[in-house]
């Protein structure tokens, strides 16, 4: 695979701010906005203050206000068009002298939870635990001992590695935050005269790939040499169009391909079964139906993941629609998984089904869409009545 660094996020802040660093303000947030018949915008901030310009790109977030001024949503709530994922997060951040220097990114995956160490670089590590929880799980759940023993306790059995950075992290260092996404925005609007949304504003996605701050840059990259091919503020408008139709087919397909593989993760893989000898004696360990399942997937993981991370690592100037070739292959194996794993999932297929058309949509167009969701209901159905026809 290419070689892959992950860059702390406040390096790469500083980063860009030796070359941007004289136009950024702070504090400075977005409220809302006014369009006036010349063409020019107003942006009200936070503080009272109002400025004037051409052009507003709205780069704040998941809770975005321009994206509410434009859609004349709320910004927060169940009319915002944001959903919460089903997982909580855990996620802390420390210099570690134990790291495996063989390996910069490693992941933990078992029923209902996994855990992930980063290395971020300089003798930093990230780590993050994801749990399936119901949201504002953090006011609702007993920590007596911190979020630390909490985690160690959740994750006994597992591998040292996880424990030994568990334990030398100290409880500031830990933060704790339920996992909010959008479905793609196909349907929904990017730009709206003179005003373009950007990053998580317009896209949202869960973080298991580690696409969110990825994707932006793309957004980013794409703006940006749209805008500078402009000459006369009459061209505006197509330019963030344009900007639009270059980000819309990628940013879905990554957006539903995150959702998609989280989904599968949390509510697929089981710890797989263990049947035979180990160390000279006879072990029967998980032998069920997704433990079994999960065993035998496993030779074949290395495959999707080299096959996501091309599609990842490909494309990223945003120059043609979504590679074909590129795209199936994962939705493919995704369906596999969906299959191997219905007897399990229950009713679970339904909203494993969310992410896959979601992608689906950017591979395929509209139509073809619409066909995937057409199949998965009728699918879920037949799943469903299977089930309850032998009681479960």
């Amino acid at each position: 695979m290419p070689f892959t660094c992950v860059v702390e996020r406040p390096e790469l802040q500083e980063i860009l701010l030796r070359r941007t660093g004289k136009n950024v303000r702070n504090d400075a947030g977005v409220e809302s906005y006014v369009e006036h018949s010349d063409g020019g915008i107003t942006a009200k901030l936070a503080s009272g203050e109002e400025v004037h310009g051409d052009v507003l790109i709205g780069a704040d977030g998941i809770w975005s206000n321009v994206r509410a001024t434009m859609t004349d949503t709320p910004a927060r709530g169940d009319e915002s068009g944001v959903t919460y994922s089903g997982y909580t997060v855990f996620a802390g951040e420390l210099n570690y002298p134990n790291g495996d220097p063989e390996c910069g990114y490693k992941v933990y995956i078992g029923p209902q939870q996994y855990f992930v160490i980063t290395d971020i670089g300089r003798g930093r590590y990230q780590w993050y635990a994801f749990l399936a929880r119901p949201a504002d799980s953090e006011a609702n759940e007993a920590k007596p001992d911190g979020s630390s023993h909490y985690l160690q306790n959740l994750f006994e059995g597992w591998s040292p590695d996880i424990h030994d950075i568990l334990r030398v992290t100290q409880e500031h260092e830990i933060e704790q935050r339920d996992l909010y996404d959008r479905p793609p925005s196909v349907f929904k609007p990017w730009t709206k005269g003179k005003v373009a949304l950007l990053g998580d504003a317009i896209h949202a996605m869960m973080p298991n790939l580690g696409q969110g701050g990825c994707q932006a840059l793309e957004d980013a990259l794409a703006l940006s040499e749209e805008m500078t091919a402009v000459s006369f503020r009459s061209e505006i408008d197509d330019a963030l169009h344009t900007y639009r139709n270059r980000r819309l087919t990628r940013s879905a397909a990554v957006q539903g391909l995150s959702r998609f593989a989280s989904d599968i993760i949390i509510r697929g893989f089981d710890t797989p079964c263990k049947l035979g000898f180990y160390d000279g004696a006879f072990v029967c360990e998980n032998l069920n139906y997704a433990g079994v399942v999960t065993r035998l997937l496993q030779p074949i993981l290395p495959i999707f993941f080299a096959v996501q991370f091309a599609f990842l690592y490909d494309g990223w100037r945003n120059e043609f629609s979504l590679d074909l070739k590129a795209g199936l292959p994962i939705l493919g194996f995704g369906l596999l998984l969906l299959a191997a794993f219905a007897a399990t999932a229950g009713t679970e297929v339904a909203l494993l089904s969310t992410g896959a058309e979601g992608f689906a949509t950017a591979v395929l167009g509209l139509e073809g869409a619409e066909v995937v969701a057409t199949w998965f209901a009728e699918q879920s159905a037949v799943i469903q009545e299977l089930l309850n026809s032998i009681g479960l």
